[in-house]
């Protein structure tokens, strides 16, 4: 398609490049093309024994040192593999970074290299439980009580806890990998397809072939980091169609396969909205309830919490929203975690075109915007009062994330704040138009980096190309008035949706009428509630958490919808919540339903804001009882929240 390039003189939004300020590593002057893994797990020890073989690209004048990420790591040595020379390596620490953001490995490569060259090192290495990408689960903790358990979460800047790389979304590379596991009982997944044959020099090293079981992959599309990922267990994998399939261990397969059985037609409806599904297969890993969030879109394999299974297949939103990332996130990725939302708002974007071939109606995809709504502002309100410029920043689509731990800045602020300006820019332009717009978007960067100035350069030249030039500049003027704005600024966004409509306006009007009712009487129409689906039962919930309610009228709630043992853990963590900033739950039946709940659910969209809500001292009790339980990046927001008993900067939203 050809573009007419004349934005420069009537653009005015350029915003100038943005490069990754979470990295220690050197990217721009050498660049990882494929990086190949080595590993042998020792589950009851808790240690992983790693190699790691790099290609590299030099991409400066001339090279003399690789710097790469790493985090709480023994590194053995480093050496080139082709003929076996070691090379001198050192790390490069800031004490008041080394547990935030990491340390910088350098190593000196002995010699110069040119611009071009393509070079390979081998680095080994050993990991442990200080490694905060990966949850080692002792027997007790798995659901089958048959082995332990291993799984990971890389992202955002935690895959440098796992390997030493480019740590960084602005690279991406192709990897291959070996696990030798000595559990005969253990199967392992990770983000690749599986291959046989692959070289594997470990084998030889720990002289175990023929004792133990080798698993190997690979991934032939480029990836950054951060989307590298492993599960080994006693997980078993079922078919739900010929290209989809859920992955659990054995216990509660069935039910997982059940509630997911559709999974083909959720990949079908995205298809029909922005082209064919090109990963080949599509699976999805129910993993531990510990999972610190919703769902974690690794191609091919797909983590989620075992809280979307509620049996009603109420939770297909998350399954979804991961499957749109195959297109905007692994396609097409944000090259620097200021950047989150070119990830995270048009996949939610998506996910919602997918909804509502799903519901079938507008309105009750718009109740999911409306629950995503009204908690983005709240936590615009929340960033807005805190006196640090980088916690108020939080609130923008660019937070700053320059020597933060990335994490720190995600909240549904990135989903929900882009998800509007992305549907803004599809009212201006027609939905039709604005589907081709995305369309060309993703043919033109798939497998790129990008941020937010490439696409409004992209935006600009391609309505230029596809409308007069009056409608043009009309189109572009509007763009204008709002997109840095929209972007940069703190506040709520320039265009303010109210999404209502009859199906939300059903949920609201109730909890309206629940707080306006006199104590202990039902109000007129409270039965509807049993007809809401799930979204509208949560955006019920979350108007409730706006309302003054007393004990007695939280009661007569409990009692006539039966709250408290609702087995949907969307509505649960809002009612617990609700019933202890109420101080409805004070008897000890109701606390300790709660204490269970955070004990058994890990996912930190649910147990954050019940944290959040109790005094200090029986958080502190409640978190101790449970840290063993907890994912590392569980551990690190709720230790947050203690602290501070205030601003929870560390929120999930799926």
């Amino acid at each position: 398609m050809k573009f007419y390039i004349i934005t420069l003189l009537l653009c005015g939004c350029v915003m100038g490049v943005d490069i990754d300020k979470n990295t220690f590593s050197n990217y721009r002057e050498v660049q990882m093309q494929h990086l190949h893994i080595e590993w042998l797990l020792n589950l009851n020890q808790k240690i992983i024994d790693g190699s790691a073989e790099y290609t590299f690209r030099v991409t400066t004048a001339e090279l003399k040192e690789v710097h790469l990420d790493i985090y709480q790591m023994d590194i053995k040595y480093a050496y080139y593999p082709n003929f076996g020379k070691v090379l001198d390596w050192h790390v490069e620490s800031d004490p008041k970074q080394s547990l935030i953001q990491g340390d910088k490995l350098i190593i000196e490569l002995g010699q110069s290299f040119r611009y071009g060259d393509i070079f390979k090192l081998r680095i080994k290495y050993q990991i442990g439980e200080q490694a905060r990408a990966l949850s080692f689960m002792n027997i007790e903790q798995t659901d089958d009580k048959k082995a332990p358990y291993l799984f990971s979460q890389c992202e955002a800047n935690n895959c440098r806890s796992m390997i030493p790389l480019q740590d960084t979304p602005s690279i991406k590379f192709t990897y291959s990998a070996s696990v030798l596991t000595q559990d005969q009982q253990i199967n392992v997944f990770m983000s690749g397809l599986p291959v046989e044959n692959t070289k594997f020099s470990l084998m030889e090293q720990y002289n175990l072939n023929g004792i133990a079981n080798i698993f190997q992959f690979e991934l032939k599309i480029k990836i950054p980091s951060y989307l590298i990922a492993i599960v080994a267990g006693t997980v078993q994998e079922r078919k739900t169609s010929d290209r989809t399939s859920v992955i659990s261990e054995a216990k509660n397969i069935e039910i997982y396969q059940k509630e997911l059985e559709h999974l083909d037609k959720y990949v079908k409806y995205l298809e029909d909205y922005i082209g064919d599904y090109k990963w080949g297969f599509y699976k999805i890993v129910i993993l531990p309830a510990s999972f610190p969030f919703g769902g974690m879109e690794n191609p091919l394999l797909t983590f989620a919490n075992p809280s979307i299974i509620v049996g009603d297949k109420s939770g297909i939103s998350v399954a979804i929203h991961e499957i749109a990332h195959s297109w905007f996130g692994n396609t097409v990725t944000c090259n620097n975690w200021s950047n989150m939302w070119i990830n995270e708002g048009f996949c939610v974007f998506l996910e919602r075109k997918g909804l509502l071939q799903h519901y079938e109606s507008i309105d009750l995809v718009y109740v999911n915007s409306l629950v995503g709504n009204d908690e983005m502002n709240a936590l615009i309100k929340e960033f807005n009062s805190n006196h640090d410029p980088v916690i108020k920043s939080y609130a923008s689509l660019h937070p700053i994330t320059e020597n933060h731990n990335a994490d720190d800045s995600f909240s549904t602020i990135p989903y929900e704040r882009g998800y509007q300006l992305l549907l803004y820019l599809e009212k201006l332009v027609s939905e039709d138009k604005f589907q081709l717009l995305l369309q060309a978007w993703l043919q033109q960067n798939q497998y790129q980096s990008v941020d937010e100035n490439d696409f409004y350069n992209f935006m600009i030249a391609w309505i230029q190309s596809n409308f007069s030039m009056k409608d043009f500049l009309y189109i572009k003027q509007q763009i204008d008035s709002v997109y840095i704005k929209w972007i940069y600024n703190t506040d709520a966004p320039p265009y303010k949706y109210g999404f209502i409509n009859d199906a939300s306006l059903l949920a609201t009007n109730l909890a309206e009428d629940w707080a306006s009712s006199r104590p202990g009487e039902q109000p007129q129409g409270y039965e509807i509630f049993d007809k809401f689906q799930s979204n509208q039962k949560q955006l019920f919930l979350s108007s409730l958490l706006k309302k003054n309610l007393d004990p007695v009228t939280m009661k007569q709630l409990d009692s006539t919808y039966n709250l408290t043992n609702n087995l949907d853990a969307e509505l649960l963590f809002r009612w617990y919540t609700l019933s202890i900033q109420t101080k409805y739950a004070t008897d000890f039946t109701n606390l300790k339903k709660i204490r269970t709940f955070v004990s058994k659910i890990g996912r930190m969209k649910m147990i954050n804001p019940i944290y959040k809500a109790l005094d200090k001292k029986t958080a502190e009790t409640w978190y101790n009882e449970n840290i063993r339980f907890y994912h590392p990046l569980a551990r690190q927001s709720i230790e947050n929240i203690i602290k501070n008993k205030g601003l929870d900067v560390n929120v999930e939203l799926l």
